[in-house]
């Protein structure tokens, strides 16, 4: 710290406003506190330094924030780095919507099976890209997104369900969707299965 103020000095002696520069000292029972210091040079009226003037900040509440901050977004990193490699590894195809019944993500699983990639059908409503109709009637079947927000529960596929592709390629499936709750329990998506 003591070559840290020598130059900090020759700055303010050469005319430098040294403005919010960060660095810490010590009190005198031995605690460490973080400060910004702002050094004014004072100048006389011929121009002449002939000191300086200063201001520190006790910033460490600020510091310590800033450090929580910094533990949760690395956490959140972490976490959504688990979760993307958990989905795509999968077997089966994963779609997760919005309560507005728009794409958020597909798995790659799902990706081959409806023929979008997850970044093209991210916000296309779900009907868009996951087709289905009854393979008897023909019929389009109801969005299974629907009927989870309406209910809040889990809901299947009736049977003889068929996925038409974007390329029309049509495959017989079996389905899942469940809701998605925060951690207060309110339904914030939807996964299909």
């Amino acid at each position: 710290l003591a070559s840290e103020g020598i130059d900090l000095m020759a700055q303010v002696r050469e005319g430098t406003l040294v403005e919010q520069h960060e660095t810490y000292r010590y009190r005198k029972g031995g605690e460490r506190i973080d400060i910004t210091l702002t050094i004014s040079p004072l100048i006389d009226a011929d121009g002449e330094f002939i000191g300086f003037s200063g201001i520190s900040r006790d910033i460490t509440v600020r510091k310590q924030y800033e450090q929580r901050i910094d533990h949760i977004n690395r956490t959140l990193t972490e976490e959504k780095e688990r979760l993307r490699v958990t989905l795509h590894s999968i077997g089966d195809g994963v779609i997760v919507t919005d309560t507005a019944g728009l794409v958020v993500s597909l798995n790659p699983v799902a990706e081959d099976l409806c023929g979008w990639k997850s970044e093209e059908a991210a916000g296309q409503p779900l009907t868009d890209v996951f087709h289905i109709i009854n393979e008897k009637t023909r019929r389009v079947c109801a969005n299974p997104v629907e009927k989870v927000l309406e209910s809040g529960r889990i809901v299947g596929l009736a049977n003889h369900t068929a996925l038409i592709s974007r390329n029309g390629e049509e495959r017989a499936i079996a389905d899942s969707a469940a809701p998605i709750r925060d951690a207060s329990g309110a339904v914030v998506g939807v996964v299909l299965v």
